[in-house]
């Protein structure tokens, strides 16, 4: 009752305040200016204007007006009135009311967030900022460049150009099972069904899966692609994409595949030839038929 109400009259409000609800691990801890840490508590409110720093092997979920936040292990960030200062980790994002807007505030980057929908977002190496669609249709804004990410697909922030990367198709069945901030945190079950739903679709549409992941942003507009075979599918920083430009059609026509094997060509038949002569014979002898009538008087 008292978290619904919160959330109801907090709304009106620009400033966005985090309740910090679950803990996993050791939870999150305030870090002063000598570097001292607090440990913060669950069914509290996330202090503004501080350093805050996720433990190893830990993780936290928050929520504010119209937002629910998850942050992964070994995150840093900072909470201010209408954005989040994200200095290193990830935090997974879902969005509510499709009025609402948040900016994230990377180390080289800045990232606003607006609409409804659900996204991952993580530092890269090079200061960077990669962001994945999971649900909805969030819009993505960089400097001057505008975008909306749909379930499925993987961008980056570009340094140079201050805009995006092009669209990557990510695999979202195998990131559902693999990420701690969506199967290590307990979810709703209309959430895990949608999830679910979104995956087996893109499944049925792409159809064919490769045997490669996206990487990490190491340098300032470019990003890494791994083989499978060099890398541990624990590993959340590659994430295994599909790109829809590559896909090949198969070999065998429409029509082959609907039957099964190849079609074959009836062989026409001609009909017999009936010569003239037969049809006058045949004329001639209904002629010479007696009729019926005939028959019965025996004549």
């Amino acid at each position: 009752m008292f978290l619904s109400f919160w959330m109801l009259t907090n709304s009106s409000f620009a400033k966005i305040s985090h309740l910090l609800v679950t803990s996993i691990g050791e939870g999150i801890v305030e870090l002063d200016k000598t570097k001292s840490e607090k440990v913060i508590s669950s069914s509290s409110f996330l202090p503004h204007g501080v350093s805050l720093h996720v433990k190893p092997q830990s993780g936290i979920e928050t929520l504010a007006a119209g937002y629910q936040f998850r942050f992964g292990a070994s995150t840093s960030f900072q909470c201010l009135d209408e954005s989040l200062e994200l200095f290193s980790g990830s935090l997974f994002i879902r969005s509510r009311n499709i009025n609402n807007k948040i900016d994230i505030n990377g180390p080289e980057i800045s990232l606003r967030v607006s609409g409804s929908g659900s996204s991952l977002i993580q530092v890269e190496p090079n200061g960077g900022l990669k962001c994945v669609g999971l649900l909805g249709s969030l819009k993505l804004s960089a400097g001057n460049q505008t975008m909306v990410l749909l379930p499925g697909e993987l961008v980056f922030t570009d340094l140079k150009t201050d805009s995006f990367s092009e669209k990557v198709t990510v695999d979202l069945e195998n990131l559902l099972e693999t990420s701690f901030l969506i199967s290590g945190f307990l979810n709703s079950a209309s959430f895990e069904s949608a999830l679910k739903n979104v995956a087996n679709l893109q499944k049925d549409a792409i159809g064919k899966t490769y045997n490669a992941s996206v990487g990490s942003a190491n340098s300032l507009s470019n990003f890494e692609v791994i083989s499978r075979s060099t890398q541990d599918s624990s590993n959340e920083n590659g994430i295994s994409f599909l790109k829809k430009e590559d896909y090949i059609l198969p070999s065998k026509s429409p029509l082959d595949e609907l039957l099964g094997r190849s079609p074959h060509t009836l062989k026409h038949t001609p009909k017999p030839a009936i010569h003239p002569s037969s049809e006058q014979h045949s004329g001639n002898a209904a002629i010479h038929r007696p009729f019926p009538s005939r028959l019965l008087r025996g004549n």
